[in-house]
């Protein structure tokens, strides 16, 4: 990818691909974009990255922005750094996450390997520097509230040589593994982006491609893994990213890693070259100027737009739609057209120069083609490069083919009783359908959230009846919400029904020796407040008419008991007492049954 990093320039077109209806006109899309936003496009100054993304949020899975790069220095040998072309980048990066967080959107930016030459393979070989390179970068996630990181380490592929992978790759593999499980402990996501894996003829296996990057070694350790499938043609004439091919990385992905792991590259650029003849000479009309000069560079090397470009490039050099021709073979388009320059010979004469050029693009169709693998082959993503220098047109077209993909919903409902009695049954039930029609036999579970704590608890699991009910009766020893969780299958999406909360009351049980006794006689009631909880204010109450008043109160111990004194009335009669546990931070308040005292002259 990075090649596009240094001077990138990009491309797109607008030829039809058909689409299937959305399933429903109202469906939430399936979210089957990922991809990298260049730091030059997400600060305040230039937003176009974070724009993008923010705008459709409702497509992505998580977003990279490339904001840091591991650079030569500290104790592992190489440390991670805003990237240092990146101006004012704490600023940028703190104003970049508050845009991204608001949206929703999991962000894990990517660091870039500028260590140079033998560098990070020589890090990644000493046990102790690498697991200091890890723990640097789990605290710039952990100190940043970041979802997790990307790796883009491409410096083993395009700088180190091949003749270095043997010894690199069983340190690489060590490196993911260590970094993964130190990322998710933290509950953080690691994602890795590697070269293809597949030769340029399609051949795929474990020493075809950038075999160093061992895809099918790293793919345990990791949660996404993605495919840069584009630059087949660089320094020659040619598609971009014939479909074949990287159809061919996907599938070969797919089978090694799991589909959901995968993340296959989609360019959203293209590149423009010079025409040779026969004889290996560019093609140059007029006047031109000599090789090696500035002019004669510009005129013959090879050059990138973004997609966002291509429209106003192509209108500026003349080129009229009907031009444009789609390669089916490649699903790219491409056109000629003529470039010219002036520029001035030695003696200040002007002179013009043209020369003959050829420009292949990935458009907002040709993305789509390519998003289209997503659901084709089951994988997690396509991922842009670049978000924010994308032709805008395609986002429509991307966003009707994930609403066609969307799984149909699932519709949970759940009643539960708002308040029981600490350490019994609370009734809880559910009805469980799709599209209006009961789920039969379908094994949901019922999970609890305890006050205070972020993670459901698994309680019960069972099977929906024919009528799509179920019902729960755990007993509740604690405050904290219910729901109920319903698994999707491969045209469902999973649901959790709206979070049920229950209260808990105090169980409260009260005693006495006797319960028939002489007036103004003095006795004792012995009272049980659960749960156990010392200094719980308990308080003995009598009936009057239609309220009660308090006789007696005292606090329990640590077993949750209290031996409250009362004295009986002085007239005779039937007396109905009862005690009552007030309220804690943890529990309700509570009353006993009532009991009944007869007093006698």
């Amino acid at each position: 990818m990075r090649r596009a990093l240094v001077g990138l320039l990009l491309v797109s077109t607008f030829l039809a691909i058909s689409l299937l209806a959305p399933s429903a006109a109202n469906a939430e899309p399936a979210r089957i974009a990922s991809g990298w936003m260049p730091y030059w496009v997400t600060s305040p100054s230039k937003p176009q990255g974070v724009n993008s993304a923010v705008a459709n949020a409702d497509l992505f899975t998580d977003v990279s922005p490339f904001w840091y790069s591991a650079l030569v220095g500290g104790p592992a040998g190489v440390q991670v750094k805003i990237n240092p072309n990146f101006g004012n980048g704490a600023a940028n990066i703190a104003w970049a996450m508050g845009q991204l967080k608001a949206a929703g959107l999991l962000v894990l930016p990517a660091i870039a390997d500028g260590s140079g030459k033998g560098k990070m393979a020589a890090a990644l070989a000493d046990p102790a520097k690498r697991a200091v390179h890890v723990a640097d970068i789990v605290n710039l996630v952990m100190a940043n509230g970041f979802d997790g990181i990307d790796l883009d380490y491409e410096v083993f592929a395009f700088s180190d040589g091949s003749s270095s992978w043997a010894a690199t790759q069983p340190n690489w593999t060590a490196f993911i593994q260590e970094l993964g499980a130190a990322l998710h402990a933290q509950g953080k996501l690691l994602a890795v982006t590697i070269p293809p894996p597949c030769s340029l003829a399609g051949t795929c296996s474990d020493k075809t491609g950038y075999w160093v990057y061992n895809i099918a070694g790293i793919a345990p350790y990791t949660d996404r893994i993605r495919i840069m499938a584009y630059d087949y043609h660089y320094n020659a004439i040619g598609p971009i990213a014939p479909i074949g091919w990287v159809r061919a990385l996907a599938q070969y992905g797919a089978a090694v890693a799991g589909g959901p792991k995968i993340q296959i590259g989609v360019p959203t650029y293209g590149r423009a070259w010079t025409k040779k003849s026969a004889a290996g000479k560019y093609q140059l009309t007029g006047s031109c100027p000599s090789a090696g000069t500035s002019a004669y560079n510009s005129l013959t090397k090879m050059a990138s737009a973004t997609d966002a470009e291509i429209p106003g490039l192509l209108a500026s050099a003349g080129v009229a739609p009907e031009s444009i021709v789609w390669d089916a073979a490649s699903a790219e388009s491409w056109v000629e057209y003529d470039k010219a320059v002036q520029w001035t010979d030695g003696s200040g004469v002007g002179q013009t120069c043209t020369a003959r050029r050829i420009m292949w693009w990935v458009g907002p169709q040709a993305v789509l083609a390519r998003t289209q693998l997503v659901g084709e082959l089951g994988l997690s993503a396509a991922a842009y490069w670049t978000i924010g220098g994308e032709d805008p047109s395609q986002w429509p077209l991307i966003r009707t083919y994930a609403t066609q993909l969307a799984p149909a919903a699932t519709e949970v409902t759940v009643t539960a009783e708002p308040r029981v009695t600490f350490n019994t049954p609370v009734n809880i039930a559910a009805t469980i359908a799709s599209g209006g029609t009961p789920l039969a036999g379908l094994g949901v579970t019922l999970q609890f959230l305890k006050n205070g704590s972020t993670v459901w608890a698994n309680v019960a699991s069972a099977a929906t009846a024919a009528d799509g009910t179920v019902a729960f009766a755990p007993v509740v020893t604690e405050f904290g919400q219910w729901r109920i969780y319903a698994p999707g299958d491969g045209g469902r999406a999973e649901q959790a029904s709206d979070p049920v909360p229950v209260e808990v009351a105090a169980m409260v049980t009260v005693a006495t020796p006797k319960q028939k006794m002489k007036i103004k006689t003095k006795f004792i009631m012995r009272v049980v407040a659960q749960p156990a909880r010392a200094k719980q204010v308990v308080v003995i109450q009598i009936q009057r008419g239609d309220g009660w008043r308090t006789v007696g109160k005292d606090r329990t111990n640590a077993k949750g008991v209290a031996k409250i004194a009362v004295t009986s009335l002085k007239q005779p009669g039937e007396y109905v007492y009862r005690a009552l546990a007030q309220a804690r931070s943890d529990i309700s308040e509570g009353a006993s049954a009532s009991l009944t005292i007869t007093v006698r002259k």
